[in-house]
C-alpha cells in the first residue's frame, strides 16, 4: 500500500488550487476581452482559421474601398461625356441652321459669325472637359499620364471672312497623354479599367495612315515585334509585307492593314480613334514599311513624314466646322461638316456606354463584396468570440470548485506544531 503523506497532500492541494486559478483567469480574460483564444497556444487550429479569416477580411475591405474610388471615378467621367454630349447636339443645331439656307441676305455673314463664336466657346469648354481631373487631381483622359495635361491646344491667327484677321484662335489640339490603363482590383486578379485614353473618347472619325515606301521586296531581316494601340506583333526573320499585313488584320484590333499602290502599307481603323504605332525591342519594322518617322519613335504622332494621315478629333471636328462658318461655305457645312459631328457623337456615345457598362460590372462586384465581407465576419465572430452565457456559467463553476478546494485544504493541512501534538 502506498503511504500518503502530508507534503504530498499539501503538493497536491497547490497543484489544484494553481490549475483552477490558471483556468478562472483564462475565462476572466475571455469575458474581459470577448476573444476566446489570447494565443495560438491556446488552440492552433482555431487560431489559424482566425489570422485567415481576419485576413479576408481587410482583403475584402480594400477591395471596397477600390470598388468605392473606381466607382465615384466611372460616376465624373460618365457626366463628363454626357455634358460632350450636350455640347455636341448644340453644334449640331447650329449646323443644321447654317446649312438650309434660312440665313441670306446682308444678315447672312453676321449670324453665321456669330454661331461661329459659339461653336469657338463650345470648342474650349470641351477641350476644359477632356482636361477634366478627378477628385485627387489625376488626369480622367489622359492614360496613366498625370503630370500634365492630356491635350494641348494650338494657338494661332487666322483670316476671317471679307479679310477680317481673328487674333488666338484654337487652330490644333495635340494629344500628350497615352494609353495605359488605371486598374482597380475588385477581387483576387480581377481588375476593372477606369481609365478611358483621350486620343479614342475624343477622337470624331475613322482614321488612316498610309506610307509612301515601296515595299514589294521588304523581307523582315530578323526576328521583330511591334504594336498597334497597345497589342504586340511579331515579326518572324523573312516575313514579307503580306505576312505582316495578315499578322495585323488577324490580331482583335480596331485597325485593319492593306496594299495601296505600289505596295504602300495602309492601316485604317474600323473605329474612330487616334492609331497607336510603336517599334519596340529595337525592332524597326514599322519605321521600315514608312509608318514611323525614324526620328521620332514614341507616339503620338509620330507618323512618317512622307505618309498620308486622314482622320479629325472631336476638336478637329468643330475647328473645321467653325472656319466653314466664317467662310459661309454652306455646302460643306451640310455635308462634310454634318457627317463629322454626327460620326464624333456616335463615337462619345459609344464611349459613354462602355462607361455605364463598367459600372454595371462595378455594382455587381460591390454586391458581392459586401456579402462575402457579412460571411467573413460572421465566421471571424464564431472563431474568436466567447458565448458569454457559457463563459459565465464556467466562471461560477471555477468558482465554487476552487473554493471548496480551499475549505478541504484549510482542514487537511496543519498549521501548526501544537496541532500534530494532539
Amino acid at each position: 500500500m502506498m503511504r500518503i503523506t502530508d507534503l504530498m497532500k499539501n503538493n497536491t492541494l497547490v497543484s489544484n488550487v494553481n490549475r483552477h486559478q490558471y483556468e478562472m483567469d483564462k475565462v476572466q480574460n475571455q469575458l474581459a476581452t470577448g476573444q476566446r483564444i489570447r494565443q495560438p497556444s491556446d488552440d492552433p487550429g482555431a487560431a489559424t482559421n482566425q489570422m485567415f479569416f481576419r485576413t479576408r477580411v481587410e482583403e475584402l475591405d480594400q477591395f471596397q474601398a477600390n470598388i468605392e474610388d473606381g466607382h465615384s471615378r466611372l460616376m465624373l467621367m460618365d457626366g463628363e461625356l454626357d455634358r460632350v454630349g450636350a455640347i455636341f447636339q448644340r453644334v449640331r443645331v447650329l449646323a443644321v441652321q447654317a446649312s438650309n439656307g434660312i440665313y441670306q441676305g446682308d444678315n447672312a455673314f453676321e449670324l453665321k459669325n456669330a454661331m461661329a463664336k459659339e461653336i469657338d466657346q463650345h470648342l474650349r469648354a470641351l477641350i476644359d472637359i477632356a482636361n477634366g481631373r478627378d477628385a485627387v487631381g489625376r488626369p480622367m483622359f489622359g492614360g496613366d499620364i498625370v503630370e500634365r495635361m492630356p491635350f494641348e491646344p494650338v494657338v494661332s491667327n487666322i483670316r476671317g471672312g471679307k479679310g477680317i484677321e481673328l487674333d488666338n484662335m484654337i487652330v490644333g489640339v495635340e494629344y500628350r497623354g497615352n494609353i495605359g490603363q488605371q486598374l482597380r482590383e475588385v477581387e483576387r486578379s480581377q481588375y476593372i479599367d477606369v481609365n478611358l485614353p483621350g486620343n479614342k473618347v475624343f477622337w470624331g472619325t475613322n482614321m488612316t495612315v498610309t506610307g509612301s515606301v515601296d515595299n514589294s521586296g521588304y523581307r523582315a531581316t530578323t526576328d521583330q515585334v511591334f504594336k498597334i494601340d497597345g497589342q504586340t506583333i511579331r515579326v518572324a526573320a523573312g516575313d514579307t509585307i503580306d505576312d505582316i499585313i495578315d499578322k495585323i488584320n488577324n490580331a482583335s484590333l480596331e485597325v485593319k492593314a492593306s496594299k495601296i499602290g505600289q505596295d504602300f502599307a495602309s492601316l485604317h481603323t474600323t473605329n474612330p480613334h487616334q492609331v497607336w504605332l510603336e517599334d519596340i525591342e529595337g525592332g524597326t519594322v514599322l519605321r521600315d514599311i514608312g509608318l514611323i518617322n525614324p526620328d521620332k519613335a514614341n507616339p503620338p504622332n509620330n507618323f512618317a513624314e512622307t505618309a498620308r494621315v486622314s482622320g479629325l478629333s472631336v476638336f478637329d471636328v468643330l475647328i473645321k466646322l467653325r472656319n466653314d462658318m466664317i467662310a459661309g461655305d454652306q455646302l460643306e457645312i451640310s455635308g462634310r461638316d454634318l457627317g463629322n459631328l454626327d460620326e464624333g457623337l456616335n463615337n462619345i456615345l459609344r464611349y459613354r456606354a462602355e462607361v455605364g457598362a463598367r459600372q454595371n460590372r462595378m455594382d455587381e462586384h460591390e454586391k458581392r463584396v459586401v456579402w462575402d465581407q457579412t460571411y467573413m465576419t460572421e465566421l471571424l465572430s464564431k472563431s474568436e468570440g466567447v458565448d458569454m452565457p457559457e463563459a459565465i456559467v464556467n466562471l461560477k463553476y471555477l468558482e465554487a470548485v476552487h473554493q471548496y478546494a480551499l475549505n478541504i485544504g484549510a482542514r487537511l493541512m496543519k498549521p501548526t506544531l501544537m496541532d500534530f501534538m494532539r
